[in-house]
């Protein structure tokens, strides 16, 4: 995790927890330095070693990378598909931990995606050969060789280890990758139920897309805890998409 030679990091105790992502986080560097950031800085927070695994899945107990994997691999299985032979897209997948939990459930993750520079530096930095590419993409603004580029992947499922909504992963980001699956595929998603209480993601919107969409699975669960130690529900929601054609 981090190295207590050049730095520590700690989650700041506050008498009332806060907006959730507004979380402060204090380093303390060996030369007396320090410096205090937010947990959403993911561009500052990315640029620190471990600290996001030390914050997050650690002191906050984050299980959201491995409750949708797992959910994804349970769905799979249940399809009949192989497991060996999906390939995955991960979008919002930060420093890669989604990707590795993927990994560790036997799906293999042939391209990583984040809007943040700083997350494909540290996927790539702390997590060498984890995705067969890694690219800094907005979704809302392919190119159009980005698009053919995902398009070729061929891709059977998306995963997306992030709540959909306008407060974090677009509904037309996810869509728009959801766009350039292979005819018969996965998508997983996160709804943030203790902000929104309906879902964005419907079969209406996938509709709009020319996809058919069935909603296979819904799981709601800790996602992880408060800086004071109340649990953060979300639900891990997981579509079967196919093409017209594919029907």
């Amino acid at each position: 995790m981090t190295n207590p030679g050049a730095f520590m990091a700690e989650l700041v105790d506050a008498d009332e927890d806060p907006e959730i992502g507004q979380e402060l986080i204090r380093v303390r560097y060996a030369d007396g330095r320090t410096e205090q950031l937010r947990l959403h800085d993911y561009e500052r927070l990315y640029g620190l070693p471990g600290v996001y695994e030390q914050i997050v899945q650690e002191r906050l107990g984050c299980r959201s990378p491995q409750q949708v994997a797992a959910l994804l691999a349970e769905t799979v299985d249940a399809l009949g598909w192989e497991r060996r032979s999906m390939r995955v897209i991960d979008i919002a997948a930060g420093n890669g931990v989604s990707g590795e939990a993927l990994a560790a459930n036997g799906l293999r993750a042939v391209l990583g995606s984040d809007i943040t520079p700083a997350a494909r530096a540290a996927a790539l930095r702390d997590r060498p050969g984890l995705y067969d590419d890694y690219r800094t993409l907005d979704l809302l603004r392919l190119s159009a060789d980005d698009r053919a580029r995902i398009a070729g992947l061929r891709a059977t499922i998306l995963s997306c280890v992030a709540p959909v909504g306008d407060h974090a992963v677009p509904p037309g980001a996810l869509l728009a990758a959801a766009g350039l699956l292979a005819g018969d595929a996965l998508v997983a998603h996160l709804h943030d139920v203790e902000l929104l209480d309906a879902d964005p993601v419907t079969a209406q919107l996938f509709s709009g897309a020319g996809l058919a969409a069935q909603e296979l699975v819904r799981r709601r669960y800790v996602h992880r805890q408060t800086v004071g130690g109340a649990p953060y529900e979300m639900e891990a929601v997981v579509w079967r998409l196919r093409r017209p054609q594919a029907q």
